[in-house]
């Protein structure tokens, strides 16, 4: 065979080869693409199903501090970060706020929200209606009970201790949460706590 000739064919195998990577590229990058289109989707419907999820441990989180605060006749607190929730009980030797502690209190301990969640909160006042309603019985003393703790503490008190006070007449500090979902248009999720105890689920008007 001529030399030409075994040089033409040489580079007509050059160019199928060069041709065949160029189709296995563009069939990784449709097969990526495909993949993509459909696993994006899933993983927005993760994170908008993580956020519905911490929004209900929250609720579970108040409302179980609150039982625990009447059944155990304990004085306790919920200190709160926008990435972190701790349950917290009064020593009274320490006469100080400490963490939980122990296997029966597993489930009181602390919550780190992660990355993709942050937690905001507005410490709200109880109105009072010259003592005509029963709910509302007994807050003034609830409020000075605050007072008297946060009442004289050094900056590092005021760091370590709980904004949330949960006391064993079933009374605690009322507040609104809100649970947003970084990086994501959906509305955060918002919380009510009442002078009662009782977490509530806000609800979107649009559901």
């Amino acid at each position: 065979m001529p030399i030409s000739t075994i040089a033409n064919c040489s580079g007509k195998a050059a160019l199928r080869q060069r041709g065949f990577t160029l189709v296995e590229i563009l069939v990784v990058v449709t097969l990526v693409a495909v993949f993509a289109a459909v696993l994006i989707p899933n993983l927005h419907i993760g994170s908008e199903r993580e956020l519905d999820q911490g929004a209900v441990r929250l609720q579970e989180l108040l409302v179980a501090v609150g039982e625990q605060s009447v059944f155990s006749g304990e004085l306790l607190g919920v200190r709160l970060k926008e990435d972190r929730i701790e349950a917290m009980r009064f020593d009274p030797e320490a006469q100080k706020f400490v963490p939980f502690g122990g296997d029966s209190r597993a489930g009181l301990g602390s919550w780190d929200l992660g990355d993709d969640l942050r937690l905001s909160w507005e410490l709200e006042k109880v109105e009072q209606d010259g003592g005509s309603s029963p709910f509302t019985a007994g807050f003034g003393l609830v409020e000075a009970a605050e007072a008297r703790l946060t009442a004289g503490e050094k900056d590092d008190d005021k760091d370590s201790r709980p904004q949330l006070f949960f006391f064993p007449s079933g009374e605690a500090t009322p507040a609104h949460f809100k649970l947003e979902l970084i990086g994501s248009d959906r509305m955060p999720v918002e919380l009510e706590l009442d002078a009662l105890s009782r977490a509530t689920l806000i609800k979107d008007e649009e559901e």
